[in-house]
């Protein structure tokens, strides 16, 4: 159990399920909106997501809660739930394109935002890797077009910023509470401020009106994609840093691509499938040289029963001392005088104090080793 709780490897598949269960999530998501309005969506989706966390989790939620900070658990929450948020008005404000490049962009932030959390340098050397798959997410979304940028395209950076955020003080969170509790205030968070939004920006809906596949889109997204990935993700941060977090998440466009070819006949182009390889080997190639950095460093080597038994010759002008020469070297015992027995003295070398650095020797050590006294221990 030591050595899986010590491996990358775990973590790093549960992010990549995570990113699976997105991709498939976007492609299906246009399904459900033929019944049922986006933030309604949202609502109820967190909706039932956070009824499902309050029954298995709510005892032992409310238990971690009670001494843990708010501020410990908000942000986190508030980021994720605006970047859910965000998200949704983007795609009925521009093309899903824009979207899915500009969404996807929380691995160009969250080292920023870390680097100031925690008041750490930058990770320069993720720089080359931000880059390429900066490229590739153009290459892939625009299809060999261009991004326009308006009100949508602003509303899924805020997304990206906002999940960003949520990564970084998610990690933090993790000090004080485990991987449920942090996912379940960031589901609870999220189901009040959509059904808020929805409330106030769009009609009410009629739950009846929804269709059986909009239903099953629904669920799917409320088990699936919010309460086993939310975990996943707290699991993730707890082992992987943020920024490798937000570089294996830029893999969502790639398999929101291929499961949209499956279900919804959409193709790529020859362009797109450059940008999909450049993605998927820019985050392979940062995963490895992130794992590289964080790998311990071996202890070294603990000194053998000879060795410390044995002392070293000890350098000093004109030449050296062997090893034999220290030995503790006796002198004859004072004369006794009248009145109590006068101790006999003993002298040899100890390295490292004073007279031992100034003869480059040792130093010599006086010790008392009459009756009743200590003596010097060999």
């Amino acid at each position: 159990m030591g050595r899986w709780k010590e491996a990358r490897w775990p973590y790093l598949a549960f992010v990549l399920i995570e990113v699976v269960i997105f991709g498939s999530g976007s492609a299906v998501t246009k399904f459900a909106y033929e019944s049922i309005s986006p933030l309604w969506c949202l609502a109820v989706r967190f909706g039932l997501a956070t009824l499902v966390f309050a029954l298995f989790f709510g005892r032992r939620m409310y238990r971690r809660l009670r001494t843990a900070r708010v501020r410990a658990w908000l942000p986190a929450a508030l980021g994720m739930a605006i970047s859910y948020l965000c998200c949704n008005v983007a795609l009925d404000l521009t093309t899903a394109t824009n979207v899915g490049f500009l969404v996807a962009l929380p691995v160009v932030f969250a080292p920023l935002l870390s680097a100031v959390v925690g008041r750490t340098r930058y990770p320069r050397a993720l720089i080359p890797f931000q880059g390429a798959v900066a490229a590739g997410l153009y290459l892939l979304c625009s299809q060999g077009g261009s991004l326009s940028v308006g009100a949508g395209e602003l509303m899924a950076l805020g997304s990206s910023v906002a999940l960003a955020v949520a990564l970084v003080f998610g990690k933090e969170a993790l000090a004080e509470l485990d991987a449920v509790t942090v996912a379940g205030t960031q589901i609870a968070v999220a189901f009040l401020l959509c059904l808020g939004c929805a409330i106030v920006l769009e009609p009410p809906v009629n739950l009846a009106a929804v269709q059986p596949v909009a239903w099953g889109i629904i669920l799917f997204l409320a088990l699936l994609s919010t309460c086993l990935t939310f975990f996943l993700q707290s699991v993730a941060l707890d082992r992987l840093s943020s920024t490798t977090v937000s570089l294996l998440l830029t893999g969502e466009p790639v398999f929101t691509a291929l499961f949209a070819y499956w279900w919804l006949g959409e193709t790529l182009s020859v362009t797109g499938f450059v940008g999909a390889v450049l993605i998927v080997a820019t985050v392979i190639a940062a995963t490895y040289v992130d794992g590289r950095a964080d790998a311990p460093v071996a202890p070294a080597a603990p000194a053998t029963a000879a060795a410390q038994r044995t002392p070293s010759a000890v350098a000093v002008s004109g030449g050296t001392i062997a090893p034999g020469a220290l030995a503790p070297v006796s002198v004859p015992a004072v004369a006794a005088v009248p009145g109590p027995a006068a101790p006999r003295v003993a002298f040899g070398f100890r390295a490292g104090s004073h007279y031992g650095r100034r003869l480059g020797l040792g130093s010599w050590v006086l010790a008392r080793t009459g009756r009743g006294e200590d003596s010097l221990a060999a």
